[in-house]
């Protein structure tokens, strides 16, 4: 038998608010999920009954008044679950919407599986929503107002909350199956009658009725000038105007209606005379018109029921043009119109307003790692989170992928956007469960403040927006008020910073490779990956240009580890084409491994995400990272060989190595700074140093590498002194990934001493 939730079972009984309840069948198997649905209806201010069926038999029962416990029982929205016992939620789904007398019913699958072909098959079954269980108490919260509002607040078919949709037998938005069976679950839908002529009414009352439109309440207005009095106090559906009244000539009257009741279907009711204006009338609001004389009342229900739906599309239509449709959140478009809107009170009421502009730190990585489905989903979560941080007058916009605006109306003072900041980025320390795991994540925030920060719109989300990137500049997790310092960067360094955290949120850089050669086969044995940047406006800029900024500011670590991340994805692939494994060669910089078990960490993390060998990644690292024995540096760097990762000193003879660091340390390549390589054939000190590395590295078992090899005569004098590889322009200057796709997939370079006469 039927199962409601009453206060005195196991589960709580929803709330009912004012006006009457819609009634919701829950199919479930699960008991706890089912009383957490009911909790959610009732903190969500879900004016419902709602009805348990335990399995697919049960439910079925219930909606098709077999069972006697729910007689009565007309659900207008259905929750159901995938996988059921005795039938299965896919066969309950595809019985309803075979079902002359239920398929009209919105079915939404609420279910744990997160599996594409489920997803799929119900939409392919007509399901009207799909949506994964929520595992945290607030997002399911938010997913029942969601529900509330997409389903039965702005969007929904007028009288939706009459419960018209759900009703058995439906085959016009208020035709029933039987007369008298919509009287019992609630008020029929109500047409105005703007018409001044006795006779015209009763016609129009008696088509209707003879139609079968039994249910259709109709009010009557005898001028316009009463009907806009009457839709003062009463709620209509539709309204039929006459377009011949005495103070409704030449469409005045069709344009005050409709400027009054902007969501209401306005159809025109036109003498055959004057159906030219009937047909101007269109183009003034009305939804449709009929020409009198020439309509039947089957003709006349169907004109009005095409109007509702119509004006129910448009709903939909302008709130998918207003909101995002992952998040539902209101979008740039209709953000700009509020803080319009807020604006013009602001100035008018002499009222201050916030506007705060959220980035989420490294969202990208995340996306990258969980994959979109599960992003997406940590979106969402997120959204509901930020909705239930801030007043109800408040309004919590998406405007970009990782990007949320929020406009705060009626602040004071700035201590009221601190302390609405600090809310915020409280709300998002907690963990998100996302696939069966948890997920932190962390957001940088800036404000600006109507008057002092900007008194139009583009400028307050501008200056917002520049106190976001400041905050990221600082440090992740920020909150940074608007500053004129902060808005007008002092010179190109400032100015790089910005542009540069920009980059890395917008996907701007990009890896070149330039191949590293075995000096005798003339093999490609490994790839070193260069970061570049696409810069917006100087094109594409060399490390030279932003990485020494980079390591100054700390954004190293960010710039680094999306390096490591990019390089490790790209050598996957090489692989998984077939083409001969390789090392890849990543430059890590002495502030990264300051780090010490974060830096590591994250490398392993990295290596286990893109499935890279760890003996497949070489990391160069230079002489000041291991100057000092028990550094964090150093124990860093022994952690990160401990996992099997090849260690090369990078510009060696540059700095101040010792040789002592080199012996107590096994890396495994020393690589030979450029600045000797480039006067070795002509300068006899670079000649002697280069040299005596060479034999050096060999007695402590180490290669040796030589970089920035551009002449024929400097691969002479290298091969003389047996060095091990070299790397330069000769061999290739750094290509673009698939330009070096094309290199390595290509035969194998001919060995460097068949094109060189070596004595």
């Amino acid at each position: 038998m039927g199962r409601r939730m009453e206060a005195t079972g196991p589960l709580l009984k929803t709330a009912a608010p004012r006006g009457t309840p819609l009634d919701i069948l829950l199919v479930e198997d699960n008991p706890a999920d089912a009383r957490l649905a009911a909790e959610a209806l009732k903190e969500s201010g879900f004016p419902s009954r709602l009805h348990w069926a335990a399995d697919g038999i049960h439910a079925l029962e219930i909606l098709r008044g077999q069972d006697e416990a729910a007689t009565g029982v007309h659900p207008g929205l259905i929750l159901l679950d995938l996988n059921l016992p005795k039938k299965d939620g896919r066969e309950v789904l595809a019985e309803i919407k075979r079902d002359p007398a239920l398929r009209r019913i919105p079915v939404i699958v609420l279910t744990n599986s997160r599996a594409e072909a489920d997803r799929d098959q119900s939409y392919d079954l007509q399901a009207n929503c799909f949506i994964n269980k929520p595992a945290q108490w607030d997002e399911f919260v938010a997913v029942v107002r969601s529900i509330k509002e997409f389903w039965f607040g702005r969007v929904a078919l007028p009288g939706a909350d009459r419960l018209r949709a759900g009703q058995p037998g439906v085959s016009s938005p208020f035709a029933t199956a039987e007369p008298g069976t919509r009287g019992a679950a609630g008020p029929p839908l109500r047409v105005l009658l703007v018409e001044d002529n006795p006779g015209d009414i009763r016609l129009v009352r008696d088509l209707l009725a003879g139609a079968g439109q039994r249910q259709l309440e109709v009010l009557t207005a005898g001028s316009v000038r009463q009907a806009l009095v009457l839709l003062g106090e009463e709620k209509v559906d539709a309204i039929l105007l006459d377009l011949t009244l005495p103070d409704g000539e030449d469409l005045e009257g069709l344009a005050e209606l409709h400027g009054l009741m902007t969501g209401v279907p306005i159809l025109v009711l036109a003498s055959q005379h004057n159906e030219a204006t009937a047909a101007r009338s269109l183009r003034r609001g009305a939804q449709d018109y009929l020409v009198k004389g020439l309509f039947d009342g089957e003709g006349l229900a169907r004109a009005v029921g095409n109007a509702i739906e119509r004006n129910r599309f448009e709903k939909i239509l302008e709130y998918m043009a207003q909101h995002d449709v992952l998040t539902e959140l209101p979008n740039r478009t209709l953000l700009e119109d509020r803080l319009s809107h807020t604006l013009e009170h602001a100035r008018r009421d002499s009222q201050g307003l916030a506007v705060l502009f959220l980035d989420l730190d490294r969202f990208k990585i995340l996306n990258d790692s969980l994959g979109h489905v599960a992003a997406d989903q940590l979106l969402q979560a997120i959204a509901g989170r930020l909705s239930a941080a801030v007043r109800a007058s408040d309004t919590v916009s998406r405007v970009g992928g990782d990007e949320f605006v929020i406009l705060l109306p009626d602040i004071d003072s700035t201590e009221d956007v601190t302390l609405v900041a600090r809310k915020i980025l409280d709300c998002l320390r907690s963990p998100f469960s996302i696939g069966g795991c948890e997920v932190s994540v962390s957001a940088s925030l800036g404000a600006s403040v109507y008057p002092q920060d900007g008194s139009d719109a583009e400028t307050l989300l501008k200056s917002a927006d520049t106190a976001m990137y400041r905050a990221k500049q600082i440090g992740r997790g920020n909150f940074q008020m608007h500053s004129p310092a902060a808005a007008v960067p002092r010179g190109e360094r400032e100015s790089m910073v910005i542009a540069l955290q920009r980059a890395l949120e917008r996907d701007e850089l990009l890896l070149h490779y330039q191949p590293v050669v075995d000096a005798l086969s003339g093999s490609i044995v490994a790839l070193e990956a260069l970061v570049r940047w696409r810069h917006p406006t100087g094109g594409l800029l060399s490390a030279k240009r932003f990485l020494p900024l980079a390591e100054e500011t700390g954004m190293i670590v960010d710039v680094g580890e999306w390096v490591l991340r990019h390089a490790g994805l790209r050598a996957r692939d090489w692989q998984g084409e077939g083409l001969l494994p390789m090392r890849i060669v990543v430059n890590v910089s002495y502030r990264q491994l300051n780090r010490g078990r974060e830096y590591s960490d994250a490398v392993a993390r990295i290596l286990r995400e893109t499935g890279l060998e760890p003996q497949r990644l070489e990391l160069d690292v230079t002489e000041e990272t291991f100057l000092r024995e028990g550094s964090t540096a150093v124990r860093t760097l022994r952690t990160l060989h401990d996992l099997g990762i090849r260690i090369s000193v990078d510009d060696f003879g540059s700095g101040f190595a010792s040789l002592i660091r080199l012996k107590n340390f096994p890396f495994a390549n020393i690589k030979i700074a450029r600045s000797f390589i480039h006067h070795v054939t002509v300068n006899p000190d670079d000649a002697a140093v280069v040299s005596t590395i060479i034999a050096m590295g060999h007695n402590l078992r180490m290669s040796v590498l030589a970089q920035g090899v551009s002449t024929a005569e400097q691969v002479a004098y290298l091969l003389r002194h047996q060095v091990d590889l070299m790397q330069g322009y000769y061999f290739s200057r750094p290509l673009p990934e698939d330009a070096c796709t094309r290199l390595i997939r290509g035969p194998r370079l001919h060995p460097v001493v068949d094109r060189l006469k070596v004595p």
